[in-house]
């Protein structure tokens, strides 16, 4: 229970993030052509931050953005950790309009959201299969 209530809580925040970046003011250095795709190269990189896997916190956690198509990208583990056992996922990436930043929100596969100004990404993950290892991840851009 207390598993689905800090699921929830970060979920919930990770909505308030949405609510937040999508309402701000507009960016000065938005580019002109603010595609999804454009958003998602946005989001690719190496991000370092927590990772909570069932109540298990793991700090210092390399998180790995990459590209796949189009508007796609892959979210996995950095190799070799002791929480590098969790899902990949494959998110369809959005832009925020008005804005650097990006979302996967409602999506299968879990919720992502990306505030490239401070370079920050909230991570949660769901099971979309049978012995998934879901996880919630939240970082900074290397």
């Amino acid at each position: 229970m207390k598993s689905v209530s800090k699921n929830l809580s970060l979920l919930f925040f990770t909505l308030v993030l949405t609510l937040v970046f999508s309402c701000k003011g507009k960016d000065k250095d938005v580019p002109s052509n603010n595609s999804d795709e454009a958003a998602a190269t946005r989001v690719v990189g190496t991000y370092k931050g927590t990772v909570d896997i069932t109540s298990t916190e793991y700090f210092n956690a390399i998180i790995q953005v990459t590209k796949e198509n189009g508007n796609k990208v892959k979210v996995t583990a950095k190799p070799g950790e002791p929480y590098s056992n969790v899902t990949s996922k494959i998110f369809t990436i959005k832009a925020i309009q008005g804005s650097n930043d990006a979302e996967a929100i409602g999506a299968p596969e879990g919720t992502l959201v990306y505030d490239h100004a401070a370079k920050n990404i909230v991570i949660v993950t769901l099971p979309t299969a049978s012995g998934d290892i879901t996880f919630n991840f939240r970082g900074t851009k290397q």
